[in-house]
């Protein structure tokens, strides 16, 4: 059994529950899906929120137990975790590290009923996500950023006079299209214009 370091840990990568919520099992799995979706996280049972004192949960291998049990029926899709049993102040009993690291197969869901809801950490708090959080989970969870996604426009719609000056200030030479445009990201290999590419044109799109 170990002792938890609080001093190596960010507040926004943890969080406390003096017991275990069964009942009423969102107060805690809403982290669960925030850490799985935003940089990982502890959740600390059987510490308190307020003093961090170590009181510990009275049946510990059972709230082990229940606690893989609900991120099961709960978290969709599984996400990555560990349980470790910490040693508390009150004889007899244990407190428990519940580790949630981080994705990849974001975003996470919470489920309750016919609901799913996803969730982020905003600081110390587990938050709703918002629209753009959801849609950049998504692409993180495709391996793709919003910038590299393929525009409406076509590389005979711009042009990236102003970029390849600067190019070739820097470093002397000039870009060769479509070539350097597709190494860079600005450009799909069918010639779609990326939303990054957007950004550089000279159109200012």
């Amino acid at each position: 059994m170990k002792t938890f370091d609080l001093s190596r840990i960010e507040s926004t990568n943890l969080d406390y529950k003096a017991q275990l919520e069964i009942k009423k099992p969102k107060s805690w799995l809403k982290s669960v899906s925030a850490f799985a979706n935003t940089g990982g996280g502890h959740i600390l049972f059987g510490v308190t929120d307020d003093t961090h004192q170590a009181v510990g949960l009275e049946e510990g291998q059972q709230a082990a137990s229940k606690i893989s049990e609900l991120i099961a029926a709960k978290i969709t899709p599984a996400p990555r975790y560990w349980i470790s049993e910490l040693e508390a102040d009150t004889e007899g009993r244990i407190c428990i590290d519940l580790f949630v690291a981080n994705g990849p197969a974001y975003p996470y869901y919470y489920s309750q009923d016919r609901s799913r809801e996803v969730y982020v950490r905003h600081g110390d708090r587990s938050e709703l996500a918002s629209s753009n959080e959801l849609n950049n989970l998504i692409l993180k969870g495709q391996n793709k950023t919003f910038d590299s996604l393929p525009s409406h426009y076509k590389l005979s719609d711009v042009s990236f006079t102003l970029l390849n000056a600067t190019y070739k200030k820097e470093t002397g030479d000039e870009l060769i299209f479509p070539r350097d445009l597709v190494s860079m990201g600005l450009l799909t290999e069918s010639s779609q214009v990326t939303n990054g590419g957007l950004l550089l044109c000279d159109q200012g799109f």
